[in-house]
């Protein structure tokens, strides 16, 4: 395995030879920021019920936001959203919470502009390099704007990782509690997250996307075998939907993160995180183009549920 100081000098080799390399993290806001959009991959969306696929400039891409700021991990594709953007790595996980992926510094003071939406960004306990060099569970954090109440205000950074629990499919409510909404097709019709990096392109296969307190540690990066099959098990009981996707110990899985106040009242705001997780597309399997789920009518709420005014 590859720690953070060996891959940057491994990636700077490569990106000699056009390779390239990419990772993500944390949580929410109130206000809005400007981003950088120099450079980009956009997602088409998807014909015929094909998954939409990264361009094939991922490494290129990789490899020019490398060039810009070498803490980039990795690139981070969520069809079917404006989610597709480099991944970055800092010392701490605290290093990028409000800063650009590129360090913006715009009045050259030498220190880097608050941005309040700040970035995709990696834990800081993850490795990087080719599949067999991550870490068993890769987890990205971002922001997300939403209202306690309404949900997302908008789907810029991580917000758009609601479009997994919106049942109503009208970008406005969290449907997911009201048992008359039952419009699951988004899950359906995205079953897979792209993550890559300069030494390999990866495909995930989605299998839970859940409300969590702080109590489950769904984000160790190598736990062991124990805690990482009751880690896959805790985060299917909690997820909104039933994925018929199978996830074992011998996976590696990919976890994104972002904070959630879904469950809250007009005295206290809880913080909760919203959790996607998939695991990595097996060697000879194919890549889905559907996802089966169905409700889970079992869901394991988060802790502060009780108290939640929210109802269906």
């Amino acid at each position: 395995m590859e720690t953070k100081n060996s891959f940057i000098r491994k990636a700077i080799a490569l990106a000699m030879c056009g390779v390239m390399v990419f990772s993500l993290t944390s949580c929410t806001g109130d206000r809005g920021s400007s981003e950088d959009s120099s450079i980009s991959n956009p997602i088409t969306e998807p014909t015929s019920g094909d998954p939409v696929e990264p361009e094939q400039t991922v490494l290129d891409n990789i490899n020019a936001a490398f060039a810009v700021n070498n803490d980039v991990v990795g690139w981070l594709t969520v069809p079917g959203t404006e989610i597709d953007e480099q991944v970055v790595q800092g010392d701490t996980n605290t290093e990028y919470e409000r800063l650009s992926w590129d360090r913006k510094d715009a009045d050259g003071d030498g220190v880097p502009d608050y941005d309040f939406y700040g970035c995709y960004f990696a834990d800081a306990g993850n490795t990087f390099g080719n599949r067999n060099d991550l870490s068993r569970n890769t987890i990205i954090y971002g922001h997300n704007m939403h209202n306690v109440t309404t949900g997302p205000k908008d789907t810029l950074k991580f917000g758009a990782l609601f479009k997994f629990v919106d049942f109503n499919n009208d970008g406005t409510i969290f449907g997911d509690d009201v048992a008359s909404a039952n419009d699951f097709s988004f899950a359906e019709e995205h079953p897979v997250i792209y993550f890559s990096t300069t030494d390999d392109e990866m495909v995930w296969v989605i299998y839970a996307a859940y409300f969590t307190d702080l109590g489950f540690q769904y984000h160790l990066e190598n736990p062991d075998d124990a805690t990482f099959s009751a880690m896959i098990q805790e985060a299917k009981d909690r997820s909104r939907l039933d994925y018929d996707v199978d996830v074992n110990t011998s996976d590696r899985i990919l976890t994104l993160s972002t904070c959630a106040y879904k469950y809250t009242d007009s005295v206290e705001k809880r913080d909760l995180r919203f959790v996607v997780q998939a695991r990595l597309l097996r060697p000879g399997e194919e890549i889905p183009t559907k996802a089966k789920v169905t409700r889970n009518t079992d869901v394991k709420e988060p802790a502060q549920h009780a108290t939640s005014t929210i109802a269906g």
